[in-house]
């Protein structure tokens, strides 16, 4: 213990002037690309780790016990293909899924899917740092959900101190037209908070931070219009973020889904550098399935997969017990699975899909 004294004094003598301001210069720019770490949630329950929904003035995260196999860049780009229609420069943005998981819900002679979907982003000035949008294939079909009488999402507004408190409305969607049977619209608020400042330490350093909490209380909605057919859905989110100067995203944040005041991690990633991870590998480009729903479930998860060849099911629990295994024969006649999950308590199941080569891992909310 008397060895960790001169350490802990010299972290002590750091905090004590750590208060950082955060404006537009710190936020990506079109070209930017950074490489983050997507830790297991589970590393957020371990002893050793900050709770990461404490905070305070003069504060010390420590994050530094994160266990990840999996690595992702992030890139901020130029609206890709016909997407440009929607979002001219000065906007750019990033990629953020490859697909939406979605019942099979016929559309006249098409059946709706949703891949490739975009946030678009704009740095207002030096006053502000915006969402102007979603772009996405929807069967097909290059669209673009853009803000709707300018009511942009404000992410955040400079400069970015301590104590600051905002909130903002949003309204996107796509094109009214005869052209396009379908409609996708969202709409709602943000409250952003900038509740702690101190020093954030992770596996790739330590660095001083602000910690901002935003919170977005949106509804989704698909609209068909031959025939008539509404799908609105509540869509509650919250991420907590460690914003420092020189790394353009979050040194670390925590995603996830709000339901009522409880707080469910879905996403937990870091600033990190390139790491070599052993075993089998997740191949981004090779998803053995292309739909998994829903999210949340309540007594059936369903897949939807690509492979006609035999894979492993495995469940596990927010403390990492397996709680189902399941092995699926899939061809091309058959190819949607149900698990039976109405005997799984209530919370946050994380799992994986096998294949022997190459594994596709997935979480969900059980209901």
């Amino acid at each position: 213990m008397k060895k960790l004294l001169p350490a802990i004094f010299v972290l002590s003598a750091f905090l004590s002037d750590a208060q950082i301001t955060i404006t537009s210069s710190n936020m990506p720019s079109l070209g930017d690309s950074a490489r983050v770490s997507l830790p297991n949630i589970l590393s957020l329950l371990d002893a050793s780790n900050t709770d990461y929904q404490t905070t305070g003035s003069n504060y010390f995260w420590d994050f530094t016990n994160m266990n990840t196999n999996e690595q992702t860049v992030r890139q901020f780009i130029a609206p890709p293909g016909l997407f440009s229609f929607y979002f001219f420069p000065p906007r750019f943005g990033e990629k953020v899924l490859d697909s939406v998981p979605l019942p099979a819900i016929p559309v006249g002679s098409l059946t709706l899917v949703i891949k490739d979907v975009h946030n678009f982003y704009k740095k207002n000035s030096t006053t502000s740092y915006n969402n102007v949008g979603t772009g996405m294939m929807v069967s097909g079909i290059p669209l673009g959900a853009t803000a709707q009488a300018g009511d942009e999402d404000e992410l955040y507004k400079f400069p970015l101190n301590y104590g600051d408190r905002d909130s903002t409305t949003f309204s996107f969607a796509t094109p009214t037209t005869t052209l396009i049977p379908f409609k996708y619209k969202k709409h709602g608020y943000r409250i952003t908070e900038v509740d702690g400042w101190g020093y954030v330490s992770t596996p790739y350093g330590t660095e001083p931070c602000i910690r901002v909490v935003s919170t977005q209380y949106a509804t989704d909605s698909i609209i068909i219009t031959n025939p008539p057919f509404s799908l609105p859905f509540p869509n509650v989110v919250r991420t907590y973020q460690w914003l420092t100067l020189g790394e353009k995203v979050p040194y670390f944040e925590v995603n996830g889904s709000m339901f009522g005041s409880t707080f469910t991690p879905t996403e937990v990633r870091y600033r990190d550098k390139a790491r070599s991870f052993v075993g089998i590998k997740e191949n981004e480009n090779q998803q053995l399935a292309v739909a998994i729903y829903p999210n949340p479930a309540v007594n059936e998860l369903n897949f939807v997969v690509a492979k006609s060849k035999e894979l492993n099911i495995e469940i596990y629990s927010a403390s990492g017990q397996s709680v189902i295994k399941k092995s699926i024969s899939n061809t091309e006649v058959m190819n949607k699975h149900s698990i039976d999950i109405s005997k799984l308590a209530q919370g946050l199941y994380s799992g994986s899909l096998s294949d022997g080569e190459t594994v596709q891992n997935f979480k969900f909310i059980k209901q």
